[in-house]
């Protein structure tokens, strides 16, 4: 895995681990890399892990030929413009930069944070990798778990800003970097989004301009892919990716669509529209059923033993098969909808804006054009609406969190104790995301996608996934900046309907998509499959939090967690599912840390319970 050191200390660590896996390093000045081929001109040596969507634009604007490998193209592009080069770049990449004449460098984590970074300082300078595994690997001991972190993960899923479930190793955010220098780690910010106005023209331009840019990210997420495939659901966003690979301009492979069908679950199973989208646009489509028989927790244990963390969501058991038949058919990239129906979403702080300006009718009338309130809500509905999207936003950030910290130490059903929730919301009060120019409603729409994607630990989590199945996982919804950009240009007033979310977007994609498809306002959901998971995998998975001495009892409080562990093979709700579902992992996580052998144990005995 791509991974780099910085300082003596660090750089002895990785030699070491290098030469333990037969990989081979480099060194360059105070700095070693591992797990890439890099490249230099003049005074700058460099390094790339990811892809460019630019590249050819670069090579053009640099004089490269168009077989110049990507290395050779940042340090053709820091050799001319220094340390800003970095800024011109798009894709999904982690990029490394020395200076040699300095003897600093620069690491350097794309503008929407497609492909994951994490640090630890280790003496004066500090490991640096994509994933959490290759530092707890070089290090002479597992960090302990980060309490705040944990807790708060167990209770929302959720993952604290900057920070990671280990103690100590921390996560650099997108659109920064890490200066490195002798005996120095700093991480800055080298790049935001800047409010520059609003696009101009009908609703038909607007909309006819959102189609090419969002087919335009699709062409670029799907450039040199031999074998593409989309993984296709029977949503808005998942058919505009279908449309966009069907109408591009550049060759590439045959694209084929593979899908999951649930037709023992008809909540979740969309098969009607997924066909119908194969038809509207010429795909070929494979439906691929799921096994009602499958684990649950297998593939979560799996991914625990890989990976010393916990995976983000529970639907890995929904999508290995679909994974897998890609592999038979030879797939090198899949692509998705992943991400759009947020990227598409309404400006819900409009009315924010409005109230500040003193607008206060024009943010009462725009309650009605509400997706999920509607031109017939009543008062009360329209009144929280007012609240939510419009008063809330204009309450200090301070305010606002000390009243959900109470609100949360106040639930019956929180898992937070009262010292971590008070803690955690005096961290989240000083921890604030860099404030941007521009509208409130632009600001959150810059801001919301990746700071959701961080959370979450998207970008890490999918990266996670590639690697186990050997398939590029590419998202054109989720970290293409050219059609984010498009996105916040869009006039906030077109994308609100009273009834159709995503509207502008449903507009634009007439003709493209099956009606059946864009006028679907209903959304299916995964959250039910884990519930009927947890009926055979449930027992087992409340098994170790049971147990008086385990480890997660220190991190939750005792009552709500007894009643959670009574309800473990038939939870009252999603809710409850979701909560014992991470307090399991949790548990099954914090064992690992001292018994590397104990996931694996659980997995025989999951495998046992089903034989």
């Amino acid at each position: 895995m791509f991974t780099v050191a910085s300082g003596e200390r660090a750089v002895e660590l990785l030699e070491r681990g290098a030469a333990r896996a037969g990989e081979t390093s480099e060194r360059t000045g105070p700095l070693a890399v591992v797990g890439a081929q890099g490249a230099s001109e003049g005074i700058w040596r460099c390094w790339i892990s990811g892809r460019l969507t630019n590249a050819e634009e670069l090579r053009e604007r640099f004089g490269l030929p168009p077989t110049a490998e990507l290395p050779a193209l940042i340090a053709r592009a820091h050799a001319e413009l220094g340390a800003s080069a970095c800024e011109l770049l798009r894709g999904t990449f982690v990029v490394v930069a020395v200076d040699r004449n300095r003897e600093t460098a620069m690491v350097v984590r794309d503008h929407l944070g497609g492909r994951p970074l994490v640090y630890v300082r280790v003496g004066g300078g500090a490991l640096l990798a994509e994933h959490e595994r290759a530092i707890v690997d070089l290090l002479p001991s597992v960090p302990g778990p980060d309490r705040l972190a944990l807790a708060r993960w167990i209770e929302h899923g959720k993952i604290l800003p900057g920070r990671t479930l280990f103690d100590g190793i921390r996560s650099i955010p997108p659109a920064h970097r890490a200066r490195l220098s002798a005996g120095s780690v700093a991480v800055e910010p080298y790049w935001r989004f800047r409010y520059e106005g609003l696009a101009a023209g009908s609703r038909q331009e607007i909309a006819e301009h959102l189609r090419t840019e969002a087919f335009a990210a699709v062409r670029r997420a799907a450039q040199e892919a031999r074998r593409p495939a989309l993984s296709l659901s029977g949503g808005l966003d998942s058919a505009c990716v279908a449309a966009g690979l069907t109408t591009r301009r550049e060759p590439a492979g045959e694209v084929v669509a593979l899908a999951g069908v649930f037709p023992t679950h008809p909540e979740t199973d969309e098969r009607e529209l997924i066909e119908a989208t194969a038809r509207h646009t010429g795909l070929p489509v494979e439906l691929i059923g799921f096994d009602d028989r499958a684990s649950i927790l297998a593939p979560a244990l799996e991914h625990i033993d890989r990976w010393s963390l916990p995976p983000v969501t529970p639907n890995l058991f929904v999508w290995r098969p679909l994974m897998a038949r890609a592999r038979e058919l030879g797939v090198d990239v899949m692509l998705d909808g992943e991400g759009g129906d947020q990227l598409f979403g309404f400006a819900r702080y409009l009315i924010a804006d409005m109230l500040r300006t003193g607008r206060v009718l024009a943010a009462w009338r725009l309650t009605r054009r509400i997706p999920e309130v509607g031109a017939d809500a009543d008062l009360r509905l329209r009144l929280r609406a007012l609240r939510v999207y419009g008063a809330s936003r204009l309450v200090p950030p301070a305010v606002k969190r000390r009243r959900q910290g109470r609100v949360v130490t106040a639930s019956p059903r929180s898992l937070l104790t009262a010292a971590d929730a008070s803690s955690l919301s005096e961290l989240e009060d000083g921890g604030g995301a860099r404030e941007t120019d521009g509208p409130l409603w632009w600001r959150a729409m810059a801001a919301d996608r990746t700071q959701t994607d961080e959370a979450f630990s998207v970008s890490a989590h999918l990266r996670r996934e590639a690697i186990d199945e050997r398939i590029d996982r590419r998202h054109p919804f989720l970290f293409d900046l050219e059609l984010r950009r498009a996105v916040l240009a869009n006039p906030p007033q077109m994308q609100f309907d009273p009834i159709r979310d995503r509207a502008l977007l449903r507009d634009a994609l007439v003709g493209d998509i099956p009606e059946a498809v864009r006028t679907r306002h209903a959304k299916s959901f995964f959250t039910d499959l884990l519930a009927a998971g947890l009926h055979d995998d449930g027992a087992l998975l409340a098994d170790g939090p049971a147990r008086a001495d385990a480890p997660v009892r220190a991190f939750v409080r005792a009552e709500p967690l007894e009643r959670l562990l009574r309800e473990a093979s038939d939870p009252r709700d999603n809710r409850a599912a979701s909560q014992l579902w991470r307090v399991g992992l949790a548990d099954a996580w914090l064992r690992a840390l001292e018994r590397p052998q104990h996931p694996r144990e659980l997995l025989e005995q999951a495998v046992v319970r089903r034989s």
